[in-house]
Formats: C-alpha cells, structure tokens, sequence
C-alpha cells in the first residue's frame, strides 16, 4: 500500500514507469535500424523487432523485481536505522523478502498493461490482445520463479556491504545472463547450455519463442519445468543464504 501511494503522489514515478518500455525499445530499435534495419532483424530473429523489444523492455522492469527490492530495501533499512526492529521481529526473513516484491510487482504489470496491449494491438490486431495477456503472465511466472534465486544474489548484496556497488555489477550481469533483450536461442551451445540453470533464462526463452513461433511448443513447457525445479532447487538456498546474512547483523549489531 505505501509503494502504490507513493507512486500515486509522486506523478512523475508513475509518468516514467510508463515511459521507461518505449524509451527502451525505441532506442534499441533506432540504434539498430541505423546498422542493419528491421527487415533484417525479423528475418534473423524471426519475429518484428518493435514487438521483440517492448516485450524485451517490458521484461525488464518486471524479472528484476524481487531483486531490485529486496537488495535495495533491507539495505535502506540499515542506512535509516530501522533494520534491527526488522531483525527482532518474529517473521521469517525469508517470507518477508519475498513479500516485499509483491506490491511493486503488481504495480509493473499493471503499469506494463500500457506499453504491452497498445503496440501488440496496432501490429497484430484482436490477436495480438491475446497474445499480450500470455507474454503478461510469462513474465509474471518468470519473475516468481527467479524470486529465490534473486533472494540469493541479494544475500550476497547484503552480506558484502558493498550496497549499490555490488548491485550494479550483478544486475548488468543478470539481465546479460537472462538473454532479456538478446534472443538465448542464438548464442553458443556452450553459453546456452550455462545457463540452463538461470530460471529466469529459461521462462525468457520460452516468452520469445512464443513471440517467434506464435505458441508454445514441448520444448516451451519443457523450460517452464526446467524454470520451476530450479526455482525450487534454490529456495533452501536462499534460505539459508539470508539466515547467514541475519547472523552477521546480529553478531555485528545494526546501525540505529
């Protein structure tokens, strides 16, 4: 509630939100008209490059939430002081992480609503309304399924004290590895093959062959399987991870 609030009173937040898919994918699309053209790029890729990239853009601002959030949020909490009553609370660490996506996560997509429906409407027509609401859902799917691997790279955020400037080496790093906005189908086996157990790389893929083949095939359902046992490989992980994390707070006393 007070993220929503938040973004509600402060216009230009949610002015931004809307206008960050556009900008993204208008920039990458001018860019690269510039160096090959579109035509080029949908006989490549094999999709329309518009499309590709609002989408690519769209999933951006929304696989990265859990990340973004919960490595930003606790450590802001150290900064103001509030993170010992943070500490002392009952609640399990691990739910509250996850929990604190949620609000933000809500508010992406239905912010996302504006870039994603209107161009799959004006390119694709009634169909492409439908195909919006699978590439929404995808891309909700593949932000929960990264959530307790984000909690890990969070931990590590967190229990290097290094703050934003381990977050920016890692995020750059996570939307490389994910293929957000580079297809992971056209990379090297080799490449491809480290990255299978990335969660968030694998419902990627399967949200741009969709966009490429126009459903999902056995082998889409078999990323999303694959996206689902690592997300669930990782969640002792990521538990454990944040409970090291809270025993150094504890042993090292917060800052009030």
């Amino acid at each position: 509630m007070f993220v929503a609030a938040e973004i509600i009173r402060r216009k230009t937040i949610l002015f931004s939100l809307i206008l960050w898919p556009y900008i993204i994918m208008a920039f990458i699309v001018l860019l690269g008209s510039s160096m090959g053209g579109m035509s080029h790029f949908q006989q490549k890729i094999g999709t329309n490059p518009v499309l590709f990239f609002i989408t690519g853009s769209f999933l951006l601002i929304v696989s990265l939430i859990f990340f973004d959030e919960i490595s930003s949020r606790f450590w802001y909490d150290e900064f103001i002081g509030t993170l010992p009553y943070i500490i002392i609370a009952p609640t399990s660490k691990t739910m509250l992480a996850l929990a604190m996506g949620f609000p933000r996560l809500i508010i992406n997509v239905l912010v996302g609503l504006s870039s994603l429906i209107p161009v799959y409407f004006i390119l694709k027509s009634f169909p492409g309304l439908i195909e919006a609401l699978v590439v929404i859902a995808l891309s909700i799917f593949s932000a929960l399924t990264f959530s307790t691997l984000a909690i890990i790279f969070s931990s590590l955020v967190l229990i290097s004290g290094g703050g934003w400037r381990v977050l920016s080496i890692l995020r750059p790093l996570i939307m490389l590895i994910s293929g957000v906005l580079y297809p992971r189908f056209l990379l090297p086996l080799t490449i491809k093959f480290f990255t299978i157990i990335f969660p968030l790389a694998n419902s990627v893929e399967v949200i741009q062959l969709f966009l490429v083949q126009g459903g999902l095939t056995a082998y889409s359902l078999m990323l999303l399987g694959l996206a689902t046992a690592f997300a669930l490989l990782y969640a002792p992980i990521s538990i454990r991870s944040l409970r090291t994390w809270e025993h150094r707070v504890l042993v090292k006393g917060a800052k009030t």
